[in-house]
């Protein structure tokens, strides 16, 4: 598995950070001093103005979601000529099955397509060279410390996907501790997030093995809503559901699947699996307990999307 630094996530954060973001880690001796530098590099108020339509006030634990999310997944679709795959990503985000953009797609799809001169912009400025050094050196001294959860995650991912094992990297952001987001590229899966955690990189690829099945989760929806699979507050809350329509509901149903996979498939603990139900994840504990008697792989998905929904149809 690559390690994959990438300079245009780490300049999309610059110009987050300078706008105002600060959902960094603040315990983080070396990122609050870097924020601290970003604040003072004089970056431009085009910069900062551009950079603070990504905060959309959609999720209240997280109003930088989904632009944020959306930027950091654009950052791999730009080369370093500054040309932006601009189809290839929308296509990325459509077939992502995330939630529609709270201002509208119209404006998301201007406002996106001028990130690579807000990069070039940045890339230009002369702070932000010593300012990646940094980062880049904070990184390396950090990534000494990766290999045990990456050699962990390889482990579990052979033994899912067995010889289909799609390609896995891993593109650290010390400046989203709390998050995670993935972009699939080709046959490659990045996971972005702070630092590389088994169930947090199977959970991104599992995505991808499951979304096949959205079909069958909205057909359920259509019928019998959330039933036994989240609470239906938090899931509006956390911004996994915008509404209640049977879209909405099926992506909660898909992240239970998710969740409970890759959790079980990581070697994580029932105190696990019950975290996330206290989140609003209800039914992950149950879906677990039927991967681990069906020992569910990739291959053996159906068997274990029929007999969870079959269950929740039935229960009570």
């Amino acid at each position: 598995m690559n390690i994959e630094n990438n300079k245009f996530l780490f300049y999309v954060y610059v110009g987050l950070t300078a706008s105002g973001y600060d959902g960094y880690d603040h315990s983080d001796a070396d990122i609050s001093a870097l924020a601290g530098k970003i604040h003072t590099a004089g970056f431009s108020d085009r910069i900062k103005s551009w950079f603070a339509r990504a905060r959309t006030g959609q999720v209240e634990v997280n109003p930088y979601w989904p632009r944020g999310s959306q930027l950091s997944a654009a950052s791999f679709f730009i080369n370093g000529e500054y040309a932006f795959d601009v189809n290839t990503f929308f296509s990325f985000i459509e077939n992502a099955g995330g939630v529609s953009d709270p201002i509208g797609v119209d404006d998301f799809r201007l406002w996106i397509s001028e990130l690579p001169g807000i990069l070039q912009e940045l890339d230009a400025h002369p702070a932000t060279a010593a300012l990646w050094d940094e980062y880049s050196r904070i990184v390396s001294t950090r990534a000494s410390g990766w290999g045990g959860e990456i050699e962990k995650t390889i482990k579990a991912a052979e033994q899912f996907f067995g010889k289909d094992i799609p390609t896995l990297a891993f593109a650290p952001n010390l400046f989203t501790p709390y998050n995670a987001d993935f972009v699939r590229i080709g046959s490659r899966i990045i996971t972005v997030a702070q630092s590389p955690n088994a169930e947090t990189m199977l959970h991104e690829t599992a995505h991808t093995a499951i979304a096949s099945y959205r079909t069958q989760f909205t057909g359920f929806a259509e019928t019998y809503g959330l039933r036994n699979f989240a609470d239906k507050s938090k899931m509006l809350k956390f911004g996994y559901m915008e509404d209640e329509s049977a879209a909405s509901i099926a992506h909660v149903i898909e992240e239970c699947f998710v969740r409970a996979i890759s959790t079980e498939i990581s070697g994580g603990s029932d105190t696990r699996l019950q975290l996330h139900a206290e989140y609003g994840c209800t039914s992950v504990p149950v879906i677990a307990r039927h991967v681990r008697r069906l020992k569910t792989t990739a291959a053996t998905l159906p068997n274990l999307i029929d007999a969870v929904l079959n269950e929740m149809e039935t229960k009570p």
